[in-house]
Order: structure tokens, then C-alpha cells, then sequence
């Protein structure tokens, strides 16, 4: 029996998990993000509803996961939370500084 990583290549032949974002990337990781962040309000504002939006069950919730990611995604698309600008060159910042220390 062999141990555990026993077959595994060595450290300086592995590559990393990730690569650093490129500013070409910036744009569309700020839009994600908006996406997601719209998509988590839209859940907790639709949360507050007394019997839920789309009733309870299985069914209710994938509808409302459906209109959580649809509206927030809409929201991002007409950048309503004014984020994208500020979220695209922090990205892109902290992607020429990881570049500097290659």
C-alpha cells in the first residue's frame, strides 16, 4: 500500500490553482459580482414576504431562486448599485500588482 501523495509530481512541476485575472477580465469578474450581490438582496428583501412569493415547497423555492438570479442579474446589467466602475479598476489595480511581483 502506498502512502497518501505517494504519486504526486513534484512542487516546482505544479502549476497554480489560478491564474491572475487579466484586465481583459476585470469587466466581466465586476459584472459577476454585482450579479451575485443583486441576486443575495432580492433573497433576503423576498424573505420578508409573510407566505413567500411563489407559495412554499420545492417548487416556490426554485422560483424564487429563478427571480432572485434574473432580477439581479438585471440589476447588474443596468449597474443600479453604481459598483462596476469602482469593482472593475480595484480589479484590475490588484491585478498589475500581482504581475509587478512575478
Amino acid at each position: 500500500m502506498d502512502a497518501i501523495g505517494a504519486n504526486l509530481p513534484p512542487v516546482s512541476a505544479m502549476k497554480p490553482l489560478a491564474a491572475v485575472p487579466q484586465a481583459s477580465d476585470a469587466m466581466t469578474t465586476a459584472r459577476k459580482f454585482e450579479e451575485l450581490l443583486g441576486a443575495m438582496l432580492v433573497k433576503e428583501m423576498r424573505g420578508t414576504l409573510s407566505s413567500g412569493f411563489f407559495g412554499s415547497g420545492a417548487s416556490g423555492d426554485v422560483y424564487g431562486g429563478w427571480l432572485d438570479e434574473h432580477v439581479g442579474a438585471a440589476l447588474a446589467k443596468r449597474d443600479a448599485f453604481h459598483m462596476e466602475d469602482m469593482l472593475r479598476a480595484s480589479i484590475e489595480r490588484k491585478s498589475r500588482g500581482a504581475e509587478a511581483k512575478k
